[in-house]
């Protein structure tokens, strides 16, 4: 009898030492899913490390998914299953699906006032629908213009005069596309713009006041008089002012500017860090060119999305979401990648200006934010955005017909979204 009284008072001070000493406690494991290129991966694992020693009760586990297009795929097999991580880093125009199938709630009562106020309201408008806010703000990158020093210089053009409109896009763009080598081909064309789907041609949709939803949102609107004069523009880049590679994918275009036979064109601000490190020539970044007299630009990115269902990770990951958009966090974003800073204390912080003083091509996404728009919800937008893509390449790749290419395209997404 004394022995069984021995071992339940063992028990009892055993189980009010491990509630007392969180050193005894179980730790609350989070899996947490990224996503980006690979110079953002150790970034953020970095992070996450971080965040695991400074909080002994919670340890985080981020695996990349590759690309925003690979983890959606993921993403959604994952929901089908009830397997979706705790958190994850999820492309604003893929948040749909998961709003639209009840399958993340929103958040507005666990979000501290501080964080609210900090936290640019431009940048919550991009996680916001009717109201309720899904996610939190995390990488935020604008459409801007990089262009080549060195080719500018070479074309006797004034690098510090990159071009403020389409019209003198075109004329910089002609004295820009030449033959190097006198063998009678091109080796360095002027310009590209990504043909990957709506993200490139959005600013100058926007230029030229169209849109690609009707206004009930249902429906597509791809042969709007603004529409057909977007496409038109880009196509004469390549067909009428020949500044711009027929056949070329963007892929193709890509690697062409990374070696110097592209001299400009519209990037992701993600991608500046890695350009001045990587390009053998000097990179300069500019705001895109005004069409008509406007300029605007693609407010685009990611957020971190709460999937904890249980009440004690839900807290966990939520307090982990916050860390990770800390303002350290997102300078580190800003000043290692290109992301811009998502809160305002960031951005008035002397360490930032400082920063961008010296590394003005950093500047400009920020200067960007006044001209930013997101890209529109719905929730199928990655088969819209495939459908375009499609379309962009018969007509500006292949020469099709514009008006045909957009009639065709258009009929062809109404009929799966009805």
């Amino acid at each position: 009898m004394r022995g069984k009284k021995f071992l339940i008072s063992m028990i009892f001070v055993f189980m009010t030492i491990t509630i007392a000493n969180p050193v005894f406690a179980r730790k609350i494991e989070l899996t947490f899913w990224h996503s980006l290129g690979f110079h953002v991966k150790a970034i953020i694992e970095e992070m996450a490390d971080e965040y695991n020693s400074t909080h002994k009760g919670v340890k985080v586990t981020p695996v990349f998914q590759g690309l925003f297009e690979d983890m959606q795929m993921k993403m959604l097999a994952s929901a089908v299953t009830h397997q979706l991580p705790d958190v994850a880093q999820v492309q604003l125009e893929f948040m749909e699906p998961y709003i639209y199938n009840g399958i993340i709630d929103p958040i507005n009562k666990y979000i501290p006032e501080t964080e609210r106020e900090d936290i640019i309201p431009q940048f919550w408008d991009l996680v916001t629908r009717d109201g309720e806010i899904y996610g939190v703000p995390f990488c935020i990158s604008t459409q801007v213009f990089f262009y080549n020093e060195d080719a500018f210089k070479i074309a006797d053009l004034d690098p510090n005069r990159p071009p403020d409109t389409w019209e003198e896009m075109i004329e910089m763009g002609k004295k820009l596309t030449m033959d190097t080598n006198g063998d009678g081909k091109i080796d360095r064309y002027a310009a590209m713009f990504w043909l990957n789907g709506i993200y490139g041609i959005a600013p100058f949709l926007w230029d030229n006041g169209g849109k690609i939803f009707s206004d009930d949102g249902k429906r597509v609107n791809l042969t709007s008089d603004a529409m057909v004069k977007t496409i038109q523009m880009l196509k004469d880049l390549v067909y009428k002012y020949e500044i711009m590679p027929r056949n070329w994918t963007d892929w193709e275009s890509g690697q062409a500017f990374l070696q110097g036979k592209l001299a400009m064109g519209g990037f992701t601000s993600a991608a500046i860090s890695y350009g001045e490190k990587n390009l053998p020539w000097k990179l300069r970044i500019s705001l895109l060119p005004k069409v008509n007299g406007n300029r605007y630009t693609v407010l685009g990115g990611s957020a971190l999305v709460n999937f904890s269902r249980s009440r004690k990770k839900r807290k966990a990951a939520n307090d982990f979401i916050f860390w990770l958009v800390n303002k350290e966090n997102t300078i580190k974003m800003h000043e290692e990648v290109g992301f811009i800073p998502v809160r305002k204390s960031a951005l008035n912080s002397l360490e930032l200006r400082m920063f961008d003083k010296k590394n003005p091509n950093f500047k400009v996404p920020i200067e960007s934010i006044k001209y930013g728009r997101a890209l529109p919800n719905h929730p199928e937008f990655y088969k819209i955005n495939k459908a375009f893509a499609e379309m962009l390449q018969r007509i500006i790749l292949n020469n099709g017909d514009v008006l045909e290419g957009l009639q065709k395209t258009e009929k062809e997404i109404n009929s799966f979204l009805e």
